[in-house]
C-alpha cells in the first residue's frame, strides 16, 4: 500500500545498504537539537555478534524528548529503537543463540538485557537495570560505536533479542508489529481484556491505533476512542481500524459519551497513551465499578492529577504499562501477519523519510502538524 505521506522516491524504500568499504552513514545526535550525519566505521564479525542493515525505522516520542534534550541520555547518540532490517552477518555462536542466520529480516527489541541479574533471570529482562538499548542509551564512544537503527549498519551485541519476520511480510507491515505489541501487552496482558468487554483507548496516536486492533483481537464487544479536533485523520483510521466510537475529548463531553454507550457502566478497560498530565482523572472516571485502568503515557516528569477517593471508592485497579515482553512481540507477530495485505493498520506508518533527512522526520513527528500525520519513519 503507498501512504499519501511518503515524501521519497520509490528506488529508496528498501535500497541495499550504502556503506562504502568498512564505513556506514549515521545520523548522529551530538546535542539536544543538533544531528548531524557522519560517517562510522563497521566493526568486524565475531562469533558472539551480528550486523544488522537496517531497512525501516520508527520514530515515536520517545525520539522527539531524547531529540529535545526532555530525556537525558549519553551524547553523541544514534537514534533509532524501533528497528526492522536484514541480517547481513551473524557469527556462528549468535546465530545458535539467536535463531537466526544471515538474510534473515528480524525486528529487534530495544533493549539488550544482561541475563544474569534477578529481573532476567526471573524472565522479566525487561526491567534489567544493567540493560543496554539501541537508540536509546548507549552512545557512539562505546564499541563498536553502532549502537541504533539511524544508521547503514547496526551492531547486534551478544544477549540481543531478534524477532525473525515472515519472508513475505513488508517491512513496514513488520514496524507495524512492533506496534501491535504493545497493543497486545497494554490491552490483554496488562489490562486484562477478554472477550465481551468494552475498552475505552484515551489517546488516537500509532500507539492508541494499535491498541485498537489489539483490542478487536481479543474480541472486545466495544472499542471507543478518543482523541482531538486536530486529530480527524486519526479518528477516521481508528474508525477503519475497528472502533466502535470515536470522541473528540475537546469538543464533546467523554464522560457523557462514554457512559451513553455502556448503559451508565463505564468500560471494563481503559488504556490511556495520551501523556497529558490532566488525563489519568478522566480515564479513571471512564471505567467501571472494579474496571481496569491502565496508564501507558509517559508525562515527562509532569505532575499527573488522580481523584484517589474515586479510585477508593469504586476499587478501580491501576496497571502501569513499560515495554512489550516476549509473549507480545510473537503474538504481534502472528497477528501482522493474519492481516491482509491492503488492510489499513500500515496507514499508521503514513509518513516515510529517507535517512538523509533524519532530523525532518523527526521534526514532524514533534510537531506533529503536517497533514494526515501519524507516525514517521526512515527508511535507509
Amino acid at each position: 500500500m503507498t501512504s499519501p505521506g511518503i515524501i521519497m522516491r520509490p528506488a529508496e524504500v528498501n535500497p541495499m545498504t550504502r556503506q562504502t568499504g568498512n564505513a556506514a552513514e549515521a545520523a548522529v545526535l551530538e546535542a539536544p537539537g543538533l544531528l548531524r550525519m557522519r560517517e562510522l566505521p563497521v566493526p568486524p564479525g565475531a562469533t558472539d555478534t551480528a550486523l544488522l542493515r537496517p531497512e525501516l525505522v520508527g520514530i515515536c516520542g520517545t525520539d522527539c524528548k531524547i531529540y529535545t534534550g526532555a530525556i537525558t541520555i549519553p551524547y553523541p547518540i544514534i537514534l533509532g529503537h524501533e528497528i526492522v532490517g536484514v541480517l547481513s552477518e551473524v557469527g556462528q555462536v549468535a546465530e545458535e543463540r539467536m535463531g537466526v542466520r544471515a538474510g534473515d529480516r528480524v525486528v529487534a527489541e530495544t533493549s539488550v538485557p544482561c541475563w544474569s541479574c534477578r529481573h532476567c533471570r526471573s524472565g522479566d529482562y525487561r526491567f534489567c537495570r544493567r540493560r543496554r538499548a539501541y537508540g536509546i542509551n548507549t552512545p557512539i564512544t562505546e564499541p563498536p560505536g553502532l549502537w541504533g537503527g539511524l544508521a547503514e549498519a547496526m551492531h547486534i551485541a551478544p544477549g540481543s533479542i531478534l524477532h525473525r519476520v515472515p519472508a513475505e511480510m513488508s517491512p513496514r507491515r513488520a514496524l507495524v508489529a512492533t506496534l501491535l505489541a504493545n497493543g497486545v501487552e497494554w490491552t490483554q496482558n496488562l489490562g486484562g481484556l477478554r472477550v465481551g468487554d468494552t475498552i475505552v483507548i484515551q489517546g488516537c496516536g500509532p500507539q492508541g491505533l494499535a491498541a485498537v486492533v489489539a483490542a478487536r483481537e481479543a474480541g472486545a464487544r466495544m472499542v471507543v476512542v478518543t482523541g482531538l479536533e486536530r486529530d480527524a485523520a486519526r479518528l477516521a483510521l481508528a474508525a477503519r481500524l475497528g472502533a466502535d466510537v470515536t470522541i473528540v475529548a475537546d469538543r464533546d463531553e467523554v464522560l457523557e459519551r462514554v457512559m451513553g454507550v455502556t448503559d451508565g457502566d463505564g468500560a471494563d478497560v481503559v488504556l490511556d497513551v495520551t501523556g497529558a498530565p490532566a488525563s489519568p482523572a478522566t480515564s479513571a472516571g471512564l471505567a467501571r465499578i472494579r474496571g481496569t485502568l491502565v496508564l501507558a503515557g509517559l508525562s515527562g516528569g509532569r505532575a499527573s492529577e488522580l481523584w484517589l477517593d474515586d479510585v477508593v471508592n469504586r476499587e478501580i485497579r491501576i496497571q502501569g504499562a513499560f515495554v512489550k515482553g516476549e509473549s507480545a512481540f510473537r503474538s504481534a507477530l502472528v497477528l501482522a501477519a493474519r492481516l491482509p495485505a491492503d488492510h489499513a493498520v500500515d496507514e499508521i506508518v503514513s509518513h516515510v523519510f529517507p535517512l538523509a533527512a533524519a532530523e525532518e522526520a523527526i521534526a514532524a513527528a514533534c510537531t506533529d502538524r503536517q497533514p494526515g500525520f501519524i507516525k514517521a519513519a526512515i527508511a535507509i
